[in-house]
């Protein structure tokens, strides 16, 4: 995707939503709370468990905070909302903050929840190859638009490039690669893997590549907010990060009670589903530099990773100073044993 013509679209858009919520916020609520607007990537589900928790069980309030978490879709994206002023604080991926910065919006990273990309490419076994290689002339369905970079990147480091595969643009359905539509697949471990699980298609089926393994790795959720929130707000911003992430140990400490939480908030969930979710998320929050540093944990190393490969794959224009992407600052106030990993 382009960022530069959405972002200016999708910011006039977001500032006529700000006019038109700014009149119903506060900066606190009758019990001297301190308001926050959360906006999630997505509907509410166990993909942001963590935040729900904290808000269901009280955290946030503990904290003297009043924290609304707001959906986001297709035509409402968090660092849009983030970057109009609407909300404080949105839940994204390193591209957005690495785009958004790329065309002079402000936003930085403040915590990197997820330690690892949540992107996997999977084939079936009988399909399985021995290197990247084997793939040259072969059909692969990927997200395109921006979310095949990794994929692209994968090749790269291989000596390939985009015209040595049949890329097959993919919708968010995993019934063309059941029936062998195309041999490759772009899918999330909380999300098409899951559901392949409920279909049968379980991992002892499939050959899964990770783009980890071939430095391709841009990892997934993390918080943010604008930079000048930071600055005026940093005391606000830690009570933040510390609540969600005791939310987030709630659910790695007692997942089946989360789930029954999560289920209850928004009913049109599925047991099913959501129990896989929560513990692929589970996953990727507890992975990598997590083990060492804690729930959140910013590596710059990562992010010049993700800022290589989106400049290289033609997402961005100009390059970005990594150090201008991530203040780790609030997130380092947090008390050290409620991020660790016990």
């Amino acid at each position: 995707m382009k960022t530069k013509s959405i972002l200016l679209l999708v910011v006039s858009i977001a500032i006529i939503i700000s006019i038109n919520s700014c009149t119903n916020r506060s900066n606190k609520t009758n019990q001297e709370l301190t308001q926050i607007n959360l906006r999630l990537q997505w509907f509410a589900h166990s993909q942001f468990a963590g935040y729900i928790i904290a808000k269901e069980k009280g955290y946030y309030k503990e904290y003297g905070l009043d924290v609304n978490i707001l959906p986001a879709g297709p035509d409402l994206k968090p660092q849009v909302t983030v970057a109009a002023g609407t909300d404080d604080i949105g839940i994204g991926v390193p591209n957005q903050v690495i785009a958004a910065q790329s065309n002079d919006v402000p936003i930085v990273s403040i915590a990197q929840i997820f330690q690892d990309s949540p992107n996997r490419y999977i084939l079936k076994k009988e399909n399985s190859i021995e290197k990247l290689s084997d793939l040259k002339g072969k059909k692969v369905g990927l997200w395109l638009g921006g979310d095949e970079v990794e994929f692209l990147a994968m090749l790269k480091s291989q000596g390939m490039n985009k015209e040595d595969v049949e890329l097959i643009p993919q919708a968010f359905s995993v019934v063309p690669f059941i029936e062998d539509q195309y041999v490759c697949s772009q899918v999330t471990s909380y999300g098409e893997m899951n559901f392949l699980a409920i279909q049968g298609w379980t991992k002892d089926k499939l050959q899964i590549l990770s783009p980890k393994e071939y430095n391709s790795a841009i990892f997934g959720d993390l918080l943010f907010c604008k930079k000048d929130y930071l600055e005026e707000n940093k005391e606000t911003v830690t009570k933040f990060l510390e609540a969600s992430i005791k939310g987030w140990q709630f659910c790695i400490k007692q997942p089946e009670e989360a789930l029954k939480i999560i289920l209850d908030y928004n009913k049109e969930l599925t047991k099913e589903e959501q129990e896989l979710v929560m513990k692929s998320v589970i996953e990727l929050i507890t992975t990598g530099d997590a083990k060492e540093y804690g729930i959140g944990y910013i590596n710059p190393r990562h992010l010049e990773n993700a800022e290589r490969i989106l400049y290289e794959s033609n997402q961005i224009d100009k390059r970005v100073n990594v150090s201008k992407l991530y203040d780790s600052s609030a997130l380092d106030k947090v008390k050290k044993e409620i991020k660790e990993l016990k």
